[in-house]
């Protein structure tokens, strides 16, 4: 496979992933600081930008620059999976992560949480609808991704890593019912878990896809190494 050690544009844009996880992230412990009482353990996410929650029009801009920035990368993780030839059930991945985050970009805007989420508002049932479908697709895409880059010669570390956070993401999943439903006072804890997780993802898939020249060069020159052992 041909590589240059120059970044082309798609590698520089990778890294919206790494910004997008910081946007997120800045969004969440500005809001926990201007919400009066809020329990990152106990309350959700999305009570911090919901309909009258104190500074929502500014955490809702960290927001839109999460999904700006997520949306770009989504669409180059796709670009680069074709052009460094990874597997095609990776990429049938990305584009399912580029279908979740538009999804959540296009949803979410338009209906936000309501109430803190404690009345079964329309509003707040298509809210909770969107939430289904993007953790649907969202563990789609990492089953998929992972698997195409544990197929694909000199991306299997990085597809092991993203089976075991699509792993974590479905065990969040499972124990969200469970906590909503015993109405346990840990709802807040268990969307982190899932959360965080494929922010944490998107933060390292971002860095590794920056660097895959340098990593494809580096795996080069071992399989060189080892030619050279072999033939001694």
């Amino acid at each position: 496979m041909k590589f240059s050690r120059e970044k082309s544009i798609w590698q520089v844009l990778a890294i919206s992933g790494l910004l997008s996880a910081l946007a997120f992230l800045t969004h969440v412990i500005m809001g926990g600081i201007f919400l009066e009482g809020y329990s990152h353990v106990r309350q959700t996410i999305s009570e911090l930008t919901g309909n009258g929650a104190p500074k929502a029009e500014m955490l809702l801009m960290f927001k839109m620059i999460y999904w700006i920035f997520a949306v770009v990368f989504s669409v180059t993780v796709f670009v680069l999976f074709g052009k460094y030839q990874v597997h095609q059930i990776a990429r049938f991945g990305a584009l399912l992560l580029v279908a979740m985050h538009s999804i959540s970009l296009i949803g979410y805007s338009l209906f936000p949480l309501e109430q803190g989420g404690a009345v079964l508002t329309f509003g707040n049932l298509v809210h909770l609808a969107i939430t289904a479908i993007v953790m649907i697709i969202t563990v789609g895409a990492l089953f998929s991704i992972g698997y195409g880059l544990w197929l694909t010669k000199n991306f299997r570390s990085i597809g092991l890593f993203t089976l075991f956070c699509g792993l974590i993401i479905v065990l969040a999943g499972v124990a969200a019912p469970i906590v909503l439903n015993n109405n346990l006072p840990y709802a807040g804890l268990v969307e982190r878990f899932n959360i965080f997780t494929l922010q944490l993802w998107v933060f390292v898939l971002s860095l590794y896809l920056y660097r895959l020249p340098k990593i494809m060069e580096m795996g080069i020159k071992h399989i060189g190494l080892m030619e050279i052992y072999k033939e001694r």
